[in-house]
């Protein structure tokens, strides 16, 4: 009986985290519109951006190198990490759209500090 009690509590006690987590996690998964430019995380991070560096940053992202999001300009830049939606990836979301200012509809999230966009749609 000790036994069995010991194990309900134990699946008592993850339900309950479990559900503590989804819902810390379903407040930061929020559908937002965010302006910005699509980047190449790798060369963004190394300081190269915009319509000059267009065509490097779509190859780059094709050839499976992770795709960002920027948003704000100067000290106030965020770069969002961009996973693909729809079926899509984040590649093909965004890959045309290199160098260029955008709008990218998704669910944007905080993951361990990491600010993540999963993008559905793109204009611009």
């Amino acid at each position: 009986m000790k036994k069995f009690a010991v194990v309900g509590l134990s699946v008592l006690a993850m339900a309950v985290s479990a559900f503590l987590v989804q819902g810390v996690n379903a407040d930061h998964h929020e559908e937002k519109v965010l302006t910005g430019e699509p980047v190449d995380i790798k060369c963004f991070l190394g300081g190269k951006s915009g319509s000059g560096h267009a065509s490097c940053a779509a190859t780059c992202v094709k050839n499976g190198l992770p795709v960002g999001f920027v948003t704000g300009k100067g000290d106030d830049k965020v770069l969002y990490l961009v996973l693909g939606g729809g079926g899509k990836s984040a590649a093909d979301h965004l890959a045309a759209h290199m160098g260029k200012t955008v709008k990218a509809t998704g669910k944007v999230s905080n993951q361990n500090g990491l600010k993540v966009i999963t993008v559905s749609s793109v204009e611009g």
